[in-house]
């Protein structure tokens, strides 16, 4: 995955969740410590926002970093060792509904690479109106990954006539997909970025007496005598370049002395 400038990325994903509305919930949760492992009640935790605490005679000792691994997607607490006997396990934090930052910040960079691909404008110039089409990109990546997620779930119906509708939370992604898809396509093709954007050319013509191209002229209104002006288009190799390729130089050939000037002053040796 490329990488891009953490300002405009961290940017990007504030836009996606306000559009999405996915902000942390508060959550506090209290066990006896009887074993290692917890179910904390609430998937996708913030492991930034997360206080742990062992209670024993009512003095809380704050578990370290190293005393503990949290299961962040799934909300699973373990601890390296069982508490002591007649102590009690806190636990607060604040989590997502839908989408964790980090997944977050894998769609904002997935849409990024689709608006700058094959651009000479670097992503830090560009207008805030991009940056808001590039969030409501994110938007769309993560409700697709929503609607993959929760398209396992399924309705159920009992023998005794009760009707589970397992489906309904995909139906309701599915609706606010379908609206933040049809906003990021009309919003793109009025900027003319993305995957989809329409790029203006000129056809070349190569001379078949001298299999050279034929020169190209800068289009001049009728009446206008001045003089002509060629056009020098950039020339490639009539394929879509899919290849990322890197920085060529090499650093460990650098020396650091002055080179030395030959006889004429039109060359070094």
């Amino acid at each position: 995955m490329a990488h891009f400038n953490p300002v405009i990325v961290e940017e990007v994903t504030t836009i996606a969740r306000n559009f999405l509305r996915d902000f942390p919930k508060f959550f506090q949760t209290s066990f006896e410590a009887t074993t290692r492992t917890y179910e904390l009640g609430h998937p996708n935790i913030d492991t930034d926002s997360v206080y742990i605490a062992i209670y024993t005679s009512s003095t809380p000792t704050e578990l370290a970093a190293s005393a503990f691994s949290l299961d962040a997607r799934n909300g699973i607490l373990r601890l390296t060792s069982t508490p002591a006997a007649n102590s009690s396990l806190m636990v607060e934090g604040y989590h997502y509904e839908w989408i964790l930052p980090a997944d977050l910040e894998f769609y904002a960079h997935h849409a990024i690479e689709e608006h700058v691909y094959n651009l000479s404008t670097p992503l830090e110039n560009m207008s805030a109106i991009v940056i808001d089409t590039i969030g409501m990109a994110t938007v769309v990546n993560s409700l697709w990954a929503l609607l993959s997620e929760y398209s396992r779930d399924i309705d159920v119906m009992t023998s005794e006539s009760v009707h589970i509708p397992g489906s309904q939370r995909f139906r309701m992604v599915q609706s606010l997909l379908e609206y933040w898809q049809a906003q990021y396509e009309k919003q793109a093709r009025a900027l003319n970025i993305g995957v989809n954007r329409i790029e203006v050319m000129n056809l070349s013509r190569v001379s078949r007496i001298t299999n050279r191209y034929v020169p190209i002229y800068r289009a001049r209104e009728l009446g206008d005598y001045g003089p002509i002006e060629r056009v020098f288009p950039e020339r490639d190799k009539g394929t879509i370049e899919v290849e990322d390729k890197g920085d060529d130089l090499r650093e460990d050939v650098f020396v650091d002395t002055n080179p030395p000037s030959s006889l004429y002053n039109t060359g070094f040796f």
